[in-house]
């Protein structure tokens, strides 16, 4: 017994001190406040950053804050979050910003005021909540859609739309800016407006950008920028000849100084989904719009979410779809040669889920082994009926690689918003929403672990195969005749207790189980035990 001890000690230190939940209808309260609006990323080490916008008193309106929750969904920065500025001038709504993360897991954070003169701030802080771009941050400058690239020397690019064309400025490791003035990013005698920026080498960086027309509509076009913010490409290099819109997030992944941009376009009165490949000297190998995510023009293809692992051969692209009234939807997912842009998973997409079935992804693609893992949103969303979310996990080919297709992580009844979802790390994902569960909406986050280790580790020779996780019954088999089995909580508590009397295979009945996790103790007749750990 003192290594089943020792075993159930572990996990009980572990998930006492854990905020994560096992019940998907509670999940994580990821702050104490009312989140008006809200952003997650994950960090290296498994962390999850959430940056949000809390409701306060006029004329303040919105506080800005941020929370860490760390691998076992404890909040570093207390019930709720820690102040990262309530001077920036605000109104009772919010605009488009940005959050990303460097190297070192530091965060930075790109607003704009809303409360007259449109005020650009950028902030940097490290993960124990240090303000490293002094107490207010840095105003950049009076514009929208503040973009922030953190380099890999430290230094970082912010840039950002006053009206006309966007300008950058770069800045040190503490918030100095260094070059003499802001460089603006020319196209033409067009304005000029922030996408998405990545750094490429010998200190060179490449920005997508949107040069505007009518409304929201925009084409996007790419330059490539020197350490000095000096225009490298003769001209400006035209992504795509379709509009998109400069207030939609689109995305990007790189391959050295290849890079990949997912996004959606209007060739008229329909909406298509693309892959563009630019290369770094500004070619476009797939010539102008790029690949098409589907070459039939019945569907709207929308929202557009890309993945790459670094050294395969794939983009990887997932794509809401829906009828031509926008009344139905549903997903497909999508395989490209990073190479030739080619199709690999035919022509027309591969169905994940049809369209009418109301099951959409939700926040970012992610990647397990080289293959798509997703949040699955699931009911009419149209913001007031209830939604819920679940995680998929596809194959190299695009099918399911779990029998019931998806697993739950959010499934209270009400309608989720702001929804992000991290990188997986060591296993573990995290999923961020805004809910209202009854006392208003507020932040909430659950993990989600795509692999449940084993622990075995102790010089046993003897082997099991089970069922993980179980549903209505738990399925042992063993290749040495069983002596015993025994099930207890994390606690430590026994809820099942079995003397088998030489058999190599048992089926115990576990449907009245709670969902959680459960460690399984297995005797050998050998006097070998194995311990697993389950999930119900």
């Amino acid at each position: 017994m003192r290594l089943l001890a020792t075993v159930l000690l572990l996990f009980v230190f572990t998930f006492n001190n854990a905020q994560w939940t096992t019940d998907t209808a509670v999940n994580t309260l990821v702050a104490d406040s009312e989140g008006g609006d809200m952003k997650a990323i994950g960090t290296s080490d498994g962390k999850t950053y959430v940056v949000f916008w809390k409701v306060v008193a006029p004329p303040t309106n919105y506080e800005l804050r941020m929370q860490l929750l760390d691998v076992d969904g404890t909040q570093l920065m207390g019930s709720d979050g820690i102040l990262v500025s309530n001077s920036v001038p605000m109104s009772t709504f919010t605009v488009i910003w940005n959050i990303t993360i460097d190297d070192s897991d530091n965060l930075y954070i790109g607003v704009t005021g809303t409360g007259g003169g449109d005020p650009a701030y950028a902030f940097k802080l490290d993960s124990s909540g240090n303000q490293l771009w002094g107490a207010n941050g840095i105003n950049v400058g009076s514009g929208n859609i503040v973009t922030i690239l953190p380099l890999s020397n430290g230094e970082a690019i912010v840039s950002w739309y006053p009206g006309g064309q966007a300008l950058m400025q770069k800045y040190s490791t503490g918030g100095t800016a260094i070059w003499t003035n802001p460089q603006p990013v020319v196209s033409g005698g067009s304005n000029t407006i922030p996408g998405d920026l990545f750094e490429l080498s010998g200190g060179d960086f490449m920005m997508i950008f949107h040069v505007p027309s009518v409304g929201i509509n925009s084409t996007l076009y790419a330059q490539r920028f020197d350490s000095d913010g000096n225009a490298v490409w003769g001209a400006t290099t035209q992504l795509s000849n379709q509009a998109t819109a400069f207030n939609r997030s689109y995305g990007g992944t790189q391959d050295g100084d290849t890079v990949y941009y997912g996004y959606f376009s209007s060739p008229g009165v329909r909406f298509d989904s693309f892959l563009q490949r630019i290369n770094s000297d500004g070619t476009l190998p797939w010539g102008i719009n790029g690949s098409d995510f589907d070459t039939n023009e019945s569907d709207y293809e929308m929202d557009t979410r890309i993945a790459f692992t670094p050294g395969s051969q794939y983009i990887w692209a997932v794509c809401n779809y829906s009828n031509v009234s926008q009344s139905e939807k549903g997903e497909y997912v999508q395989k490209f040669d990073k190479t030739t842009g080619g199709r690999l998973l035919s022509n027309t997409a591969k169905e994940v889920y049809s369209i009418g079935s109301e099951k959409v992804h939700a926040g970012a693609l992610q990647l397990k082994d080289d293959s798509p893992l997703f949040l699955l949103k699931i009911g009419i969303d149209n913001g007031a009926t209830p939604t819920t979310l679940d995680v998929v996990y596809l194959d190299s080919n695009g099918d399911f690689v779990w029998p019931e297709e998806s697993r739950p992580v959010a499934t209270f009844s009400a309608n989720k918003s702001r929804i992000h979802y991290t990188k997986p790390v060591n296993n573990q994902s995290v999923a961020v929403f805004i809910e209202n569960k009854g006392g208003g909406a507020r932040i909430y986050a659950q993990n989600f672990m795509d692999e449940i280790l084993a622990i075995d580790e102790f010089d046993i020779s003897a082997s099991i195969f089970y069922s993980n996780p179980i549903t209505d019954r738990l399925h042992i088999v063993s290749r040495e005749t069983i002596r015993s089995m025994q099930v207890y909580t994390l606690l430590g508590q026994e809820l099942f207790s079995e003397s088998s009397h030489g058999k190599t295979e048992l089926n115990i009945e576990s449907s009245s189980w709670q969902n959680g996790l459960y460690v399984v103790r297995l005797t050998t007749n050998k006097g070998e035990s194995i311990f697993k750990i389950v999930k119900q």
